[in-house]
């Protein structure tokens, strides 16, 4: 008899990397957080959250300056660090794991 079809939507061996993939593709759903990691990355020195604000509203014309530092406060970052892709307090920086993650993303 031959496979069952639904067989081949059972999971994977290393389903803990492809619900990690897709936690990833989730967080990175979103353009703005897109623009942070690749600000972040850009940049030499760690922002605070308010330069980063600025940088934010400024690339999304539809926030504002203040739209941006609360939504970057109150989503978009607690979505990155729990993702393991940035931590902040004083400043925002990419973590040591971000570049791994992204490249993941690459790949797929």
């Amino acid at each position: 008899m031959g496979r069952n079809h639904h067989e081949a939507l059972e999971p994977a061996p290393d389903a803990t990397s492809t619900a990690e993939t897709d936690e990833l593709f989730a967080v990175l759903s979103d353009s703005n957080r897109r623009f942070v990691l690749s600000h972040l990355a850009q940049r030499e020195t760690p922002p605070a959250l308010d330069p980063l604000a600025g940088a934010l509203a400024e690339w999304n014309d539809d926030l504002t300056r203040e739209d941006a530092r609360i939504a970057l406060h109150h989503v978009h970052l607690p979505k990155l660090g729990d993702a393991g892709l940035v931590e902040y307090d004083e400043t925002v920086r990419l973590t040591d794991d971000a570049a791994d993650s992204l490249d993941l993303v690459e790949d797929v």
